[in-house]
């Protein structure tokens, strides 16, 4: 999503096999862009879909860049890379930072605090144009799984586009010194080098998407192929003879085509492998249509002049019409905007749009025209860097310092499981905040201090990456494997202060969704080759103990019970003569409990009937046996039969279903009473 390269004030190109056509202003390609982004945009308003729109705008933007290098690589003044850089990034930053700054005052008043950490990560992601590798690791990430979609997801592609233009001006300032020193013909040279680029990433997309399509539709390398399309479609355009009749038939169908692409695939669910072929050809044949002497076709149309204000606004419409979108869904409460808050939100979009480019864009480019000097992309690059990075590492800072704070308070302020067990505890004062506080809710995770190692280590394989252990675990006297989903992991902020106490080593083999439960498939289709490996691991390490979550509890109508398989899982600790603390799990609900008891008044109004998640008898009593301690918090989870969101001042869950490390952590005592005693 790049501008327009403006190379004469000649209408259409002038035909196929004249090279000075090539360079002429394109009005039609505008109008292909302002499509583009309309269907970008009404898909995501009305449809909640992907319309493939952004594909075109990958190829478009690959496009305009090489034919401005092509056009003056064997001539007297060839392109200067890192100049050319600058200016591509002056072009596009200053309103990609407006936009930043606006989104993160509109966070701050609107948005629930939960959502701050999030954004400030893609906020950083987005200015250094790596918001796609973010949301690729979210992606196959069970940690980072949210109900609530970012007010700067749509970045993603914009940083795709950032790292293909440095890639692409490093390939195009490599063929120009191959032209220049060869006199080689600068079609071939660079031809063959995206012809080459083309080849390599298409083969990786297909094969990636077909195995992990959901980080592979953020993955650059596989779509890099779309960009090299646009290149080669520079090459290729002077010797495309067609005659108007053609030419016509081929753009009425790339134009249909586009416009039909949405309704008829899946474009999230399947690219960008092979099926991304589909608005990369149609918007080939719609360029390749208009190249002809006179327009025939949609190149009439597209050059119109409604859709060629609207392509100058493109990329600015393509910045704020999600964040109005998301804004719109986030204060009404809806899972889609409506035609109406649609409509609403496409016009607000449009002025908005209108207003960025007037004001921000346009001046820049007078600037440019009125001052060629390198210095100033370099100003420019370091002012709207500046407007984005000051507000908000100062909104990071002042809320580390609030953070600390808490804590440094929270002994006196947050005692959480410890009122159920000293009653005589005097009750927080009512300006006591509650903790985990919002913005630390992405470190309410159980993490251990260092990957295994030694004696403990994985071989390599599946389990790398699930394994951790705690500090010293080498010299403990006994050490404990915590094995399981991301329950069990949980349940360990409750055991780690015992260790800790006693001097136990504890060992971390976790994978989020993948439970002990031999009979059951897991959240990833690894689950059953990861349990194997983790279980045979846990027999080699032979520890004083193994600890688990035994029963799955449901915020359905089904009945908490044990985990299907969790007897078979029993019965290899036992021949393993390991020890195995059986855990009961906790409730889960069908909402948001901490984002619950954050917006209301009163935090009771959260709590629910234990029995609507948990069994009235702990089923895992049925589990007790020489060798197997069954522990069952619950009576410090959900006093006098309810489920309560807070307790002791501490937020006792961080979303729907986990427990906070914070509320585990006091629950210390409660476990240390029912762990076995043949245990230090």
């Amino acid at each position: 999503m790049t501008t327009t390269v403006r190379a004469s004030s000649s209408p259409l190109a002038s035909g196929g096999g004249s090279d000075e056509g090539r360079w002429a202003y394109r009005p039609d390609i505008d109008g292909l862009r302002a499509v583009a982004v309309l269907l970008v945009v009404t898909y995501h308003v009305w449809f909640g879909r992907v319309s493939g729109g952004v594909d075109v705008f990958l190829m478009l933007s690959a496009f305009f860049l090489t034919r401005g290098f092509v056009r003056r690589m064997d001539g007297p003044r060839p392109v200067r890379p890192l100049r050319h850089l600058l200016g591509i990034f002056r072009r596009l930053l200053p309103a990609a930072a407006i936009t930043l700054v606006s989104v993160l005052a509109l966070v701050r008043t609107v948005y629930p605090p939960a959502m701050w950490h999030s954004v400030w990560e893609q906020t950083w992601a987005s200015l250094l144009y790596v918001q796609n590798w973010v949301l690729a690791a979210d992606a196959v990430d069970y940690y980072a799984r949210s109900e609530a979609p970012s007010p700067l997801q749509h970045f993603w592609s914009l940083s795709v586009q950032g790292q293909a233009f440095l890639l692409w001006v490093a390939i195009l300032a490599g063929c120009q010194f191959v032209v220049r020193r060869s006199g080689w013909a600068p079609d071939r040279v660079v031809g063959a080098a995206f012809g080459a680029v083309f080849l390599l990433s298409f083969t990786y997309s297909v094969i990636h998407t077909a195995a992990h399509q959901q980080a592979a539709y953020f993955d650059t390398g596989a779509r890099l192929w779309e960009f090299a399309a646009g290149s080669l479609l520079v090459v290729v355009l002077p010797y495309v003879r067609a005659g108007a009749r053609l030419r016509a038939v081929l753009g009425w169908a790339g134009l249909i085509g586009l416009l039909s692409l949405g309704m008829l695939v899946d474009v999230r669910g399947g690219f960008p492998g092979y099926l991304a072929l589909w608005p990369v050809i149609c918007s080939s044949a719609v360029v390749l249509a208009g190249s002809g002497a006179r327009p025939v076709g949609p190149a009439r149309v597209l050059a119109s002049r409604p859709l060629g204000m609207l392509g100058r606004d493109a990329y600015a419409l393509y910045l704020v019409h999600w964040p109005v979108l998301i804004t719109l869904l986030l204060v009404t409460g809806g899972s889609d905007a409506g035609f109406v808050g649609g409509a609403l939100v496409i016009l607000v979009s449009l002025v908005l749009a209108r207003g960025l480019t007037a004001l921000v864009d346009a001046p820049l480019r007078a600037w440019r025209r009125s001052d060629p000097s390198p210095l100033v992309p370099t100003a420019v690059l370091v002012v709207a860097t500046a407007v984005v990075v000051t507000p908000l590492a100062g909104w990071q800072v002042s809320s580390a310092i609030q953070d600390r704070e808490l804590a440094a308070r929270a002994m006196l302020d947050n005692p959480g499981a410890a009122v159920l067990l000293d009653p005589t505890l005097p009750e927080p004062t009512a300006e006591a905040a509650l903790l985990p506080a919002p913005t630390q809710l992405e470190d309410e995770w159980v993490y251990l201090d260092h990957e295994c190692s030694g004696d403990r280590a994985v071989p390599p394989g599946i389990l790398e990456g699930t394994c951790s252990e705690t500090r010293a675990t080498s010299r403990a006297s006994d050490t404990i494997v915590v094995i399981g989903d991301s329950h069990a992991q949980q349940m360990t902020g409750a055991l780690l202060p015992v260790a800790a106490e006693n001097g136990w080593g504890v060992v971390f083999l976790i994978k989020g969704g993948c439970s002990m439960g031999l009979d059951e498939p897991g959240m990833d289709p690894s689950c059953p080759e990861w349990r194997e490996s983790a279980i045979s691991h846990a027999e080699r390490l032979a520890p004083a103990a193994v600890m688990t979550v035994v029963t799955r509890s449901d915020a359905g109508e089904d009945d908490e019970a044990l985990r299907p398989g969790i007897r078979g899982f029993l019965d290899r600790m036992a021949d393993a003569d390991i020890d195995v603390i059986a855990v009961r799990d906790n409730p889960r609900f069908a909402f948001d409990m901490y984002g619950c008891v954050a917006e209301s008044e009163n935090a009771v109004d959260c709590a629910v009937p234990r029995a609507s998640s948990l069994a009235d008898a702990n089923p895992a009593t049925a589990l007790a046996a020489p060798g197997v301690r069954v522990v069952d918090l619950t009576p410090w989870i959900c006093p006098d039969d309810f489920c309560p969101g807070v307790i002791g001042n501490v937020a006792v869950y961080r979303d729907d279903n986990h427990l906070s490390r914070t509320y585990a952590t006091t629950l210390a005592p409660s476990l240390a009473e029912q762990l076995p005693a043949s245990l230090g």
